[in-house]
């Protein structure tokens, strides 16, 4: 395969190791794609990396394989890390993908997880369609994409230590301080950010398990669900995991400013409520939580585009307004622009 068409960003440094790693998965990629298993050379030889993506954790890449008439046999994810945090955070990916799956829950296909000193990576299958931010949705497929992430939420809660979560944090019986948390990430990675007003009342309401129920939170942002044949939905991106409440996953995907909907905000709210039998004085548990989800997505998002961070914050400003019925913003931005 002609070098010159491989991806023009990806450096020769990491073309040579994503080929030590294919060498490394030939064989399980072999019976992935049904070919010949003494065709891991011939994978190796003419691959071409389709494009490299901007993940938070890890480097990903796309890579289309041929054989040596140049017929495309197929394609496949690869992410990979060297740092430490990093590969216990593929670990884990790659153990929720594994639950997934064992529960008929629609999800990418692990092909091979790689771990050791010198590199941590996993291969799996591609997902072709639409992703959810390239629709615009109605109540009705939105509810399929609520139940999707529900049925998550109940096989990875009840599946906690399987799945070999490191961190201390990641346990839905235990208290959470929403404030230190926010504070630690403000302080470390956009200390400009004012907040106009104490975020003590967070940890009030979130903590409250009189309404709140603690669930597994993955990164719910539309661009990590697709729409397939039949409305199926197959969620991706299982690298970024934390402990949260029964409404952050929703509110990630209704609130991405990316989504598209042909229904209100009001009405996707209310289809929470309605299927999590919640009454309407609960409301306030709710834009809670969507401040502080909101408030992290902004954080982690401000380096690498600032635009997008502040839709985030303007969505934290919104939220605000709701709970206190004043309005008061509780996040400025000025001193960012």
């Amino acid at each position: 395969m002609n070098e010159d068409i491989l991806h023009k960003s990806i450096e020769i440094s990491d073309i040579e190791l994503i080929r030590k790693m294919i060498t490394i998965s030939g064989e399980k990629l072999c019976l992935f794609f049904n070919i010949d298993p003494n065709k891991t050379k011939e994978l190796v030889n003419n691959l071409v990396i389709e494009s490299k993506l901007s993940g938070h954790n890890n480097k990903i890449y796309l890579i289309n394989f041929y054989d040596n008439q140049q017929v495309q046999i197929g394609k496949i994810c690869l992410k990979y890390s060297a740092e430490n945090i990093n590969k216990n955070r593929l670990k884990v990916e790659s153990n929720i993908l594994s639950m997934l799956n064992s529960n008929a829950i629609l999800c990418p296909k692990l092909i091979d997880v790689v771990s050791d000193d010198d590199k941590s990576f996993i291969l799996m299958e591609v997902i072709d369609g639409e992703s959810a931010s390239e629709s615009v949705l109605d109540v009705k497929t939105s509810e399929i994409i609520l139940d999707t992430i529900q049925s998550h939420e109940l096989v990875l809660g009840n599946n906690l230590e399987t799945l070999q979560l490191v961190d201390e944090n990641l346990n839905l019986d235990k208290e959470i301080d929403y404030e230190k948390k926010l504070l630690g990430f403000l302080q470390k990675f956009i200390p400009n950010l004012i907040i106009k007003n104490s975020l003590g009342f967070i940890n009030t309401f979130l903590n409250d398990s009189t309404v709140i129920k603690k669930s597994f939170v993955t990164d719910r942002s539309a661009d990590n669900i697709f729409i397939g044949e039949n409305n199926g939905i197959i969620m991706v991106d299982f690298s970024t995991v934390r402990i949260g409440t029964q409404f952050d996953n929703w509110i990630q995907f209704i609130e991405d400013p990316k989504g598209k909907f042909s229904c209100s905000q009001e009405e996707l709210i209310q289809l929470f409520f309605k299927k999590n039998n919640l009454e309407e004085k609960e409301l306030k548990f709710f834009y809670s939580a969507s401040i502080y989800t909101n408030l992290l997505q902004g954080i982690f998002t401000y380096k690498k585009n600032p635009q997008l961070a502040m839709e985030y914050f303007r969505k934290v400003n919104y939220s605000y307004i709701k709970l206190t019925g004043e309005n008061n913003i509780l996040v400025d931005t000025s001193a960012l622009i």
